[in-house]
């Protein structure tokens, strides 16, 4: 029996999508993973000449989290595959059994990438300086942290 609940879900993933595009979805593609607290999307734009890779929000994480909670144990999915064309939306799963363990996330989303795009150029975003380097200055001793 489908999950008529996912509906829903699916459509607002595509508003979320719109948005981060700045407005029209068509020739959009996500590639996501997810699992219980742990959300991977990657969204592509494809603007004829070049391909361009959005940074997701967490509007579109926290959307992604409920997609994947609302199915019952037995189906949830592991990958999605979610494509915007002509206005519409098609949402293709996989999951945890089909998919290679051994593998990485990102293993599995290049060949994703490379499957939709072969080798087509994709500009991914540059790093917006709120990243910050970490030393062990950073981090308590142990002895600090521990019980007293």
């Amino acid at each position: 029996m489908v999950n008529v609940a996912i509906g829903p879900i699916l459509e607002e993933i595509g508003q979320i999508i719109a948005e981060i595009v700045d407005g029209d979805p068509n020739g959009s593609y996500l590639y996501a993973e997810a699992e219980q607290g742990f959300q991977a999307p990657t969204l592509f734009k494809d603007h004829g000449d070049h391909i361009i890779c959005y940074r997701p929000n967490i509007e579109l994480c926290d959307a992604i989290e409920k997609l994947w909670e609302i199915e019952p144990d037995d189906k949830k999915w592991q990958a999605m595959r979610y494509e915007v064309e002509d206005n519409r939306f098609n949402a293709r799963f996989e999951f945890p059994d089909e998919l290679n363990p051994d593998e990485w996330v990102d293993d599995r989303l290049e060949r994703a990438v490379a499957e939709r795009y072969g080798d087509r150029p994709i500009t991914y975003p540059k790093p917006d300086g709120t990243y910050q380097t970490l030393t062990l200055d950073d981090f308590p001793d142990d002895d600090e942290t521990g019980p007293s």
